[in-house]
């Protein structure tokens, strides 16, 4: 029995080994940043997303001068109001805040949502002929370039340019990339500029 199972072990690593040397892995690396970044359609949706952004920042600013000038008018005529006159502009300026608190949080919330909307029939496409251009040049894994912890010297393994040459794109160099819409985990602000100022409080 012990020379059976001996037997069987050397068979399977024989044949593992056999199987192995006909059948190679090939790994490869996509520099989704690279590409994205030179896609028509990545640009168009990034000067959307722009725009978007643009229109929520604004709202946010009128949102605060309003706020800002009921402040304003508390501090200057505050002390000459009745006194339930000067509780309830207080009382708008406290909703106000919360007020502008809420909005921005829902502007972060919606420009990442309007984002991801953007990004998905990007993605899907480049995930499709990812898909096409491993087959046809025999990469058994393809991974993103951001995942290694470190590029390889063989740059024969960077499928970015078959990647953007089978969608009929001249690759440019990466250093002359464009800064195109990325996708954002929802830890992060896709847009840091969208901050209310909330020091307006009523003494």
């Amino acid at each position: 029995m012990k020379h059976l199972r001996i037997g069987v072990l050397a068979f399977a690593l024989f044949w593992g080994s056999t199987l192995f040397a006909q059948n190679p892995v090939k790994i490869g690396y996509f520099d989704y940043a690279y590409v994205i970044s030179q896609l028509p359609e990545a640009k168009a949706a990034d000067a959307d997303l722009k725009a978007y952004t643009e229109k929520l920042q604004k709202d946010l600013q009128a949102k605060e001068a309003e706020l800002r000038a009921k402040y304003e008018r508390y501090v200057k005529e505050g002390e000459k109001m009745a006194a339930p006159t000067r509780e309830a502009l207080a009382k708008e300026i406290e909703t106000g805040q919360q007020q502008l608190q809420e909005f921005q949080q829902k502007a972060e919330s919606d420009i990442m949502q309007k984002q991801n909307k953007l990004l998905a029939p990007i993605n899907e496409k480049l995930e499709k002929t990812l898909k096409e251009v491993a087959k046809e040049n025999g990469f058994t894994y393809v991974i993103r370039k951001e995942a290694l912890l470190f590029e390889p010297e063989d740059t024969s393994l960077d499928v970015s340019g078959l990647v953007l040459k089978k969608l009929g794109i001249t690759p440019a160099p990466a250093n002359q990339q464009n800064n195109s819409i990325k996708p954002t985990n929802n830890n992060t602000n896709p847009n840091p500029n969208i901050k209310p100022n909330t020091n307006t409080k009523p003494r």
